[in-house]
């Protein structure tokens, strides 16, 4: 052909296929602002910067049903959509792309399933229910894009049982063809797959095998470029210490949202309840000031903000300290609290001083509740706490927790207004301009 279609996208040689991972691995590969963020209750907000907040963060703290305009497109559901197309020409085309290396292809056509896994899992876990044994064939999820298509205009929803199989089959067809090392860190290697398939089993609930994949994913990490947790004792004896996303050695799958609530905006500070789970030498306090951006004056009642250490990028993908806490709650979880608690104080003594990283906890279900106060002071403000409160909501140790965001007043710190998340609002609604192009499909409540 010698004129290219508009809306279509023409490759012929396994290297321009490569090259589609260049336009899908994105550093926005999450999608821009992403809402995780404001709708996680690790985070309050202020009054007077609250009221000249953008209207989308505004929607999301608060969680109203629907947070964008009828013409606005949701970037957490647009950007990995534009992925998926890309992943899916990769996966039904390479193999018969123009060259003669044969493992290669097949290598690239692996590589893209397990991004493709990784799309759903992300979607799923804003426009499906929190995953649930006893409903997860009924539960409405997302639909399962499988082609290249960019005329396709119908779309059915499958359930939630029905999406996770297919990350499980994706993953699990992939890893065994993906190397140990790639090209970088946005590139998807063997442990990295291992670790988002351990990630879909720890949604699920299944800690065993979560845990026996987090075992064997750290067995091989990559040593083309650094993997390595941080240590904090050492990092933070420069105040001003930061790393961006794609030169942070704690990024094994560098999957990232461009956001600015954790750096420079002062739309979301840290919620008060978060601040008093730190002790006072845990050097993860130096991530936070009570000043706003640009300002010399405090905020009320001592409010924080969060200003670093990873700028203005909420990382997702396969994140080591993410791995190492994934490690501790699944090892409390299946009964072995001595193995949990090892691995607990190990990560704990990268972030404080080592007396003050003991952990003296006896029992099974108090330990993994201390593992998920943990990732609170790991991630505030970086958006996992929304994934925790999705799957904690469906565990019947957190099940009865009621989840709230709190405006304070900016003239004395007093709360102002409390919203509370109601259950329906644990999964999102799909923008009306995905709804009035699919008006078959059946929208969230």
């Amino acid at each position: 052909m010698e004129l290219k279609p508009k809306g279509k996208l023409i490759v012929k040689k396994t290297s321009d296929y490569e090259g589609l991972f260049l336009d899908a691995n994105s550093v926005l590969s999450i999608g821009a602002n992403h809402p995780s963020v404001p709708m996680g209750d690790d985070v309050a907000t202020i009054s007077n910067f609250f009221s000249s907040a953008n209207i989308q963060t505004v929607r999301l703290f608060t969680w109203q049903a629907n947070i964008y305009d009828p013409n606005v497109s949701a970037p957490e559901l647009s950007t990995p959509i534009k992925q998926l197309y890309l992943y899916n020409k990769i996966i039904n085309e390479v193999m018969e792309s123009e060259g003669s290396d044969n493992d290669y292809k097949k290598r690239l056509q692996m590589e893209a399933k397990g991004n493709r896994a990784y799309c759903n899992l992300m979607l799923i876990n804003l426009y499906g229910k929190p995953y649930n044994n006893e409903t997860a064939a009924t539960d409405p999820g997302i639909p399962i894009i499988t082609e290249a298509d960019v005329t396709q205009n119908s779309f059915t929803r499958a359930t939630v049982q029905q999406v996770y199989q297919s990350i499980i089959a994706d993953l699990a067809e992939a890893i065994p063809f993906l190397p140990v090392n790639n090209t970088a860190r946005i590139r998807l290697t063997k442990s990295g797959a291992e670790l988002v398939l351990a990630k879909a089993y720890l949604y699920m609930g299944d800690y065993a095998k979560a845990l026996a994949l987090i075992n064997t994913a750290k067995t091989h990490y990559p040593t083309e470029f650094p993997v390595a947790i941080y240590d904090y004792n050492e990092t933070y004896k420069v105040a001003t210490w930061t790393v961006s996303s794609l030169l942070n050695t704690e990024s094994l799958y560098t999957r990232t949202s461009g956001v600015t609530w954790p750096s420079t905006s002062n739309d979301l500070v840290v919620a008060p309840w978060v601040i008093n789970l730190y002790g006072p030498n845990d050097q993860r306090l130096k991530s936070f000031t009570d000043k706003p951006n640009n300002s010399t004056i405090s905020n009320p009642a001592g409010l924080m903000r969060r200003k670093g250490p990873f700028a203005s990028q909420a990382s997702q993908g396969a994140y080591l300290s993410d791995v190492e806490l994934m490690k501790a709650e699944c090892e409390a979880r299946i009964g072995d609290v001595a193995s949990a608690l090892k691995t607990l104080i190990a990560f704990r003594k990268l972030r404080m001083p080592a007396a003050d990283a003991e952990v003296n906890i006896t029992g099974k279900d108090n330990l993994i509740k201390f593992i998920i106060d943990e990732r609170v002071r790991e991630f505030a403000v970086y958006g996992y706490r929304w994934y925790d409160m999705r799957r904690l909501s469906v565990d019947p140790l957190f099940r009865d927790k009621v989840y709230q965001h709190i405006q304070y007043n900016a003239a004395n710190g007093q709360p102002l207004e409390i919203y509370t998340l109601k259950p329906e609002r644990l999964t999102m609604r799909f923008d009306l301009v995905v709804m009035n192009a699919n008006p078959e499909m059946i929208n969230n409540p």
